[in-house]
């Protein structure tokens, strides 16, 4: 790696160490797959510049800026530049992403592509592989009718801080305790 590669590599690691609350908290709920399977990267270099989160597959950058970043004549021609590279780009300020969480993350859902857990990768087969002539056997139609499916299946679970907790049932939308 050439002294600049370094440089460049250390400054990403930088930014990563030192996330503000609002990226932390968007973070969160972007990493490990947890918006409905994509994969987000944060703080990754594309060109000369540096993503704050970055969903490869989708081509898709998600900026979280503070008051600094308003009217920035930097900041257009970065963004013209990631979307002549075929990205599409959305910004949200600090204050959105602190006091709407769901709805910054409504917002990237609708910018993503359908998901990917949505087509069936990682789902056991049926058992015996495939329905009998009749349609009735082994891999059928189930006789009891699935569960109802949450109102809007892409949206991750709600969280504790997300201060919509009086709404839900004890049990809907939670999969289990969250910080």
């Amino acid at each position: 790696m050439d002294g600049a590669g370094a440089e460049r590599t250390q400054f990403r690691r930088q930014l990563r160490g030192t996330l503000t609350e609002a990226e932390r908290r968007l973070w969160y709920r972007l990493r490990d797959r947890r918006l409905a399977g994509f994969k987000f990267v944060r703080q990754e270099g594309i060109g000369r510049y540096v993503a704050d989160f970055r969903c490869r597959d989708a081509r898709l950058v998600v900026e979280v800026d503070g008051g600094q970043h308003a009217e920035s004549d930097h900041d257009r021609v970065r963004d013209a530049w990631l979307k002549a590279q075929g990205y599409r780009v959305l910004r949200f300020w600090n204050a959105e992403v602190m006091t709407n969480t769901i709805g910054v993350l409504d917002t990237i859902l609708s910018a993503l592509p359908p998901s990917p857990r949505l087509r069936g990768e990682g789902r056991a087969p049926l058992a015996g592989g495939e329905a009998s002539p009749e349609g009735d056997g082994e891999g059928g139609p189930p006789d009891e009718t699935p569960p109802a499916t949450p109102p809007h299946p892409r949206l991750p679970p709600r969280f504790a801080d997300d201060k919509v907790g009086k709404t839900l049932s004890p049990q809907a939308g939670r999969g289990g305790e969250h910080p």
